[in-house]
């Protein structure tokens, strides 16, 4: 279960994500989006005889790598890492309809892993950054129907503008939160014990869940949630 993948997460989810759903997780930099992500995917790919893959606009496979073995986070062979890094002189050269070619991605690895379950995207502001802006809405539709027709459990990564200290965010791209199944808010917030990084979820849609803030630390083996905040 998605909800066991973390130490604490059964506190903020009561229901499991159902299959199949997309997931936002949003944040400022240094929330910890990515590691959560990868972190809770490689958990559940440890105990079960499935497949995920994680794509990374925004690192090479080497540094994404390094980057999870700091925060105590470990490989697992059955979590593949696509890094885009062969296709970059094509980004150079002419324009690439790049989320065409992540769909693209996603079929070759579900052709070859017939029981691939788990889906990342890390993230959505990269893509769109080397991406056709013209009627992006449709286009974002289109890509999570994709997702969800593959029947992939899905994780987006978006970085969100944020005062770091006030846990207040300023959404740019409102069409993912009303197309996503969930949302998953990370942040900072501020207080009498200093500053604090927290997870809280916005939205899960066929989902029981908490909806306050729950203080999220980092440890020798990855990620985990504590109590409530306030």
């Amino acid at each position: 279960m998605l909800k066991k993948t973390i130490n604490g997460l059964d506190k903020i989810l009561i229901d499991d994500i159902p299959k199949g759903s997309v997931i936002l997780v949003t944040g400022a930099e240094g929330t910890l989006k990515s590691g959560l992500v990868f972190s809770m995917m490689a958990n559940y790919l440890s105990a079960n005889d499935e497949h995920g893959l994680y794509i990374t606009l925004e690192q090479n496979l080497e540094s994404h790598l390094r980057n999870m073995k700091s925060l105590g986070i470990k490989e697992e062979a059955n979590l593949h890492i696509f890094d885009y890094r062969d296709m970059r002189q094509e980004w150079m050269d002419s324009e690439l309809d790049l989320i065409k070619t992540t769909e693209e991605v996603i079929d070759s690895f579900k052709e070859k892993y017939d029981n691939l379950t788990l889906f990342s995207l890390d993230s959505l502001n990269a893509l769109y950054s080397i991406s056709d802006p013209g009627d992006m809405r449709k286009k974002i539709y289109n890509f999570f129907t994709h997702l969800r027709d593959e029947e992939l459990t899905s994780f987006l990564i978006m970085e969100s503008a944020q005062s770091r200290m006030s846990g207040q965010f300023t959404q740019q791209h409102q069409a993912e939160h009303f197309l996503a199944d969930g949302t998953i808010e990370l942040g900072m917030i501020e207080g009498n014990g200093g500053v604090k990084r927290y997870i809280q979820i916005l939205k899960m849609r066929a989902t029981k869940h908490a909806m306050e803030k729950h203080q999220l630390t980092i440890g020798d083996s990855g990620p985990s949630i504590l109590g409530p905040i306030y």
